[in-house]
């Protein structure tokens, strides 16, 4: 008898992320976290930061299957990445496990200065 085929899910290039700041500029996650990595890491609470945002809208199970992983093999001992606002620029997949196994702070870097965007709001390139 055979096994029925394993599911996987497609595997992460983190060169390909981009952030969304609130204006819709669209920025190189690996840039944002190159220009942060010499700032101080410090604990925010979990708490104070702002969770509203949508994620993840229109993810179907094998998509939203791909984000839970990230989740449980999330490292919250490497600083989530917060911008000029306070908003989370990278670590959203840290910030869901710290909430689900209810830490209380996060290891955070916060960007003080308004980076250039790769693209800017309907830019559409």
């Amino acid at each position: 008898m055979s096994k029925p085929p394993k599911v996987t899910t497609r595997r992460a290039d983190p060169l390909q992320d981009f952030y969304i700041d609130r204006d819709g500029h669209e920025y190189s996650v690996a840039r944002l976290i190159d220009d942060a990595r010499d700032l101080p890491v410090f604990d925010v609470p979990v708490a104070a930061i702002d969770l509203s945002g949508e994620i993840w809208s229109g993810s179907n199970m094998l998509e939203l299957s791909f984000h839970i992983k990230k989740v449980i093999d999330a490292d919250l001992n490497h600083p989530i990445l917060l911008d000029w606002h306070g908003a989370i620029a990278d670590g959203r997949h840290r910030v869901l496990k710290a909430i689900v196994t209810g830490q209380r702070t996060i290891k955070a870097r916060r960007i003080q200065w308004k980076v250039t965007p790769c693209r800017k709001a309907g830019d559409g390139a």
